[in-house]
């Protein structure tokens, strides 16, 4: 595998871990070169969180990491995806709910909007889509909060918006 991160989590005690979960995210790039974003906001466990995040979301067991892709980038942000390239893999930990998180980025480009079909939970807390220059995107993603879950979220997807940006820029 190209790009391998590991992040540990500095901000929760770890007690143990007891479950992994694989999740597909996406540097979903538009006509204009905008970078796709979700502004997620709402109340869990780690507390109250308003923050960016890139789209996608856990793989379900029947699916293939590709099914799973496509499936989230509609879902979430109602396009379909197209060029779709391996950026990464991220391996990072949730102390708090005694998570490690297996995360494949992928770079892709919007195709055609067909809407988008948000899951109960995601209708709660994704308050909006928007897409912006990668710059920006990666700027956004600097100045999320630094408690909770955005502080975790930060800390894995600065680094992929980064890398985006160099292969995007070739």
């Amino acid at each position: 595998m190209k790009h391998v991160f590991h992040y540990k989590d500095i901000y929760y005690p770890l007690e143990y871990i007891d479950h992994k979960r694989l999740i597909v995210r996406c540097v979903l790039v538009n006509e204009k070169n905008e970078v796709a974003l979700l502004f997620v906001k709402g109340d869990d466990k780690f507390g109250h969180r308003e923050c960016y995040e890139l789209p996608g979301g856990g793989k379900k067991k029947e699916e293939t990491f590709h099914q799973a892709l496509y499936r989230e980038i509609q879902e979430e942000t109602g396009f379909s995806a197209k060029n779709v390239q391996f950026l990464g893999k991220v391996i990072d930990y949730y102390n708090l709910i005694h998570r490690e998180n297996h995360i494949y980025y992928y770079l892709a480009r919007t195709d055609k909007y067909i809407g988008n079909n948000l899951e109960e939970y995601e209708k709660k807390i994704i308050q909006k889509v928007l897409f912006v220059n990668i710059d920006d995107a990666i700027q956004m993603m600097k100045n999320v909060q630094d408690d909770g879950v955005g502080m975790l979220v930060k800390q894995r997807e600065v680094p992929i918006l980064q890398l985006a940006k160099e292969i995007l820029e070739k």
